[in-house]
């Protein structure tokens, strides 16, 4: 029987310290648990690059969006060589990491990411997933298409981050 990865069980405890809103200790504890994990798996594993795709989206909900993007940068550049851009964890990474550049007003990068995104993602994810779709509308810039998902709502290869529950909600 195989053991769960103990980036699994990091991912969880951060998942439960960020309900309970305590993201401060989330992002410490993801912190700690990828950097102790990479050197036994290697930075390309996909529980380390889930695990930092996790770890950037708990910067962004805390107001840190370069933070977010350095992690989403290095986690980009890790997983690039070996898993290419029609990897479904690493157009995950490209579309936060587009969100992240048009958030910090990068328009090039956002839309270098969003294109991979596009390019690659209809045949991996599907036409119609919410991220091809968001993509798509950030390049073509069709209203009809609607605004690009919160990217805490797509289905991806991390775990989905739980609602905050309304009393501690900001």
């Amino acid at each position: 029987m195989s053991h769960p990865s103990p980036l699994a069980a990091a991912a969880h405890q951060a998942q439960a310290l960020r309900a309970a809103g305590d993201l401060a200790s989330a992002r410490r504890l993801l912190t700690d648990a990828i950097a102790a994990a990479r050197p036994a798996y290697g930075e390309d594993h996909p529980d380390v690059l889930g695990s930092a795709h996790l770890l950037a989206r708990l910067h962004r909900e805390a107001d840190d969006p370069a933070a977010a993007r350095r992690v989403l940068e290095e986690a980009h550049a890790a997983g690039e060589g070996r898993r290419g851009d029609a990897d479904p964890l690493m157009l995950a990474l490209s579309f936060d990491l587009a969100g992240v550049a048009e958030e910090l007003g990068n328009r090039h990068e956002a839309r270098r990411n969003y294109t991979r995104v596009a390019t690659a993602g209809p045949a991996v994810l599907g036409p119609d997933h919410p991220a091809v779709r968001g993509a798509r509308s950030y390049l073509g810039g069709s209203a009809a298409a609607g605004p690009l998902p919160d990217p805490a709502m797509l289905a991806g290869p991390t775990m989905p981050l739980p609602a905050v529950p309304p009393s501690r909600a900001p």
